[in-house]
């Protein structure tokens, strides 16, 4: 500090006065440039943000209210009559061959061999977008020979 005031004392009127006036404007430049102008930076950021994060809100309601509002007017066919009568005449139709079936109440499991997946895939489509059936859970496994799959276990529901 006596460094600085040895210095000062040191330089003559004119050169006092020039670098206090060039301190007070470094002094103003550091307050606007430093100080104030990051602040409102960080305003207006922060405001876009919010807006941003509005938009997405508005975007999640709206698409949560056409989900719920297709959900109550879904038109799912309630499948009517006898489970295992209706999976057998489907898989018939698909020339697939069911090695075993268990029904359980409102319930069925089958149980196949080698099938192409492909009208593996026909039945299934049959059965739920037709018949009205919920595909509860299915299990297959790869097969030996290409483009057939063994399914081990598949669950359908009323």
């Amino acid at each position: 500090m006596e460094n600085l005031k040895a210095w000062w004392s040191g330089l003559i009127l004119r050169e006092q006065q020039l670098v206090g006036t060039c301190g007070g404007f470094l002094l103003l430049a550091i307050l606007y440039w430093g100080i104030w102008t990051p602040i409102v930076n960080a305003e207006s950021d922060a405001e876009r943000g919010l807006k941003a994060q509005q938009n997405t809100l508005n975007f999640v309601k709206q698409t949560a209210n056409k989900i719920a509002g297709l959900e109550q007017s879904g038109n799912q066919k309630s499948f009517k009559g006898s489970l295992s009568a209706a999976v057998n005449q489907t898989a018939g139709t698909f020339g697939l061959e069911i090695t075993r079936m268990q029904p359980q109440g409102n319930k069925i499991q089958i149980w196949m061999d080698d099938v192409p997946f492909d009208s593996l895939l026909g039945y299934l489509n049959e059965l739920v977008q037709v018949k009205g059936l919920s595909l509860d859970s299915i299990d297959l496994a790869e097969s030996d020979l290409p483009g057939l799959v063994k399914v081990r276990r598949i669950q359908l529901s009323q």
